[in-house]
């Protein structure tokens, strides 16, 4: 006998081991960002728990992922409301236990009572869910790291690593653990930015988030003399560190080569404090490829709880899934 429990913060215990599970799931919710609408479900066998999850309820835009201009007009603010299950702001899916398709039928079931439409966003692909129609989701690169990384590289790409190193040499580089009150509100204008020059967009952070994730973050900061014009969001934990979210100043970036310093400076504090593997986040793929990053698969499941809807849904799975641009 199946019985289901839904809370509204975050229960004890949930993917203690990651650093995207309690301690950051908790400061996301306290950043009470209003486009989503967050949740968690536990799933009980005979009274014993056997799966938990968590999900979000939110506006999905359908020209989201969409590169042309013109139908990203055309489709203006349509949207879907949808239940996705996962987190906004991870790109891998977690189910913490049984992802049985039991379970998941149980869980399917809770999930429409709150949107007519599910997604399951960033597993992989051996979830069972009969029904749903399964689309490529946003691949993660992931980066293997030892101390003889470096020594490892080929000459040619350790030459051109270091040179693009150099660019920001002229500018002051600091590390911090935690973010300092007096830079939370650029660090937040330095996000905006890199946020608005984004080609798809999907979840929108406040400056409460910076806030509330701070005491579990570490962050890489450039200054050009006084000012901060770059920086990285840097968590870490069970032997992997996970490069979350950066920002910078797009009249300077390319002048100091910034991002690509962001993440090489991640590689090497990673490397110092013996972290095996960097999680780099989604989008611009080439540079974390070039730095030897390997593309994990994700897929994105969906299904509309009215099969006829779901049939012409189904037709549309290019909503769902990224645009080749979004793959470079």
């Amino acid at each position: 006998m199946f019985s289901v429990t839904h809370f509204d913060e975050i229960p004890d215990n949930f993917l203690p081991d990651s650093p995207e599970g309690n301690e950051y799931y908790r400061a996301f919710e306290k950043s009470s960002i209003e486009q989503f609408k967050l949740g968690y479900l536990e799933i009980k066998r005979d009274g014993l728990v056997v799966s938990r999850t968590s999900y979000f309820v939110m506006k999905f835009y359908l020209n989201t992922m969409i590169d042309s201009v013109f139908l990203k007009k055309l489709i203006g603010g349509a949207y879907l409301r949808v239940a996705f299950v996962g987190h906004p702001s991870s790109d891998f899916g977690y189910i913490q236990g049984d992802p049985s398709a039991d379970a998941l039928a149980i869980l399917n079931k809770e999930l429409f009572k709150l949107s007519s439409l599910i997604c399951y966003k960033g597993f992989d692909e051996g979830l069972d869910l009969s029904g749903f129609t399964k689309v490529p989701g946003e691949p993660v690169p992931v980066l293997n790291v030892d101390e003889n990384y470096w020594c490892n590289l080929k000459h040619k790409i350790r030459t051109d690593l270091k040179r693009k190193l150099k660019a920001a040499e002229g500018l002051r580089f600091q590390e911090t653990d935690g973010l300092p009150d007096a830079y939370v509100s650029r660090v937040f204008e330095l996000y905006k930015a890199v946020y608005a020059a984004a080609d798809h967009r999907f979840e929108f952070l406040n400056v409460e988030y910076f806030r509330q994730t701070s005491s579990i973050s570490k962050y890489l900061l450039y200054f050009e003399g006084e000012e901060l014009i770059g920086f990285a969001q840097l968590l870490s934990g069970n032997g992997k560190l996970f490069v979350k979210y950066v920002g910078m100043d797009y009249t300077k970036s390319k002048q100091y080569k910034l991002y690509y310093a962001l993440m090489i400076q991640s590689v090497n504090v990673a490397i110092r404090d013996k972290f095996k593997k960097i999680d780099f986040g989604i989008t611009t793929y080439a540079f974390k490829k070039h730095l030897g990053s390997k593309l994990y698969c994700t897929y994105n499941f969906y299904a509309h709880k009215n099969s006829f809807v779901h049939w012409i849904l189904s037709g549309f799975a290019f909503l769902f899934k990224p645009s080749e641009s979004a793959l470079r």
